[in-house]
Formats: C-alpha cells, structure tokens, sequence
C-alpha cells in the first residue's frame, strides 16, 4: 500500500515514499513547512486499501 499524507498544519499531501505492507507507525517530515507528521496505519487501512485496488484491477479488464 503506499499512503497519501495531509500535514495538520499547513495542508500539504505528500506521498509517503515506501510501501507499507503491515500496519504500524511511522513519522514523516511535511516537506513544505517541516513538521513531523506522526502517520499510523491500522490492519483495517491496508485491507480497505486492498479491497480498493481489487476493485480497480476489475474495472480496468
């Protein structure tokens, strides 16, 4: 899975440049404004997450 993430404090998304195959948490510094950004990926986000690209693997066949 690979993440999207939205800085509190000034709003910039950025991807998270790793996969991320089992949940855990992990900092992120925003690279826009440099704060850290503490980013928690549960069991539950990375199976919405595979359920979601099933759905757009079968749409695209």
């Amino acid at each position: 899975m690979r993440a999207i993430v939205t800085c509190e404090c000034c709003s910039h998304r950025q991807a998270v440049a790793r996969a991320i195959r089992s949940p855990e948490a992990f900092h992120v510094v925003c690279h826009e404004c440099e704060g850290v950004l503490r980013v928690e990926v549960t069991a539950d986000d990375l199976s919405t997450a595979q359920k979601s690209v099933g759905r757009s693997r079968k749409a695209r066949v």
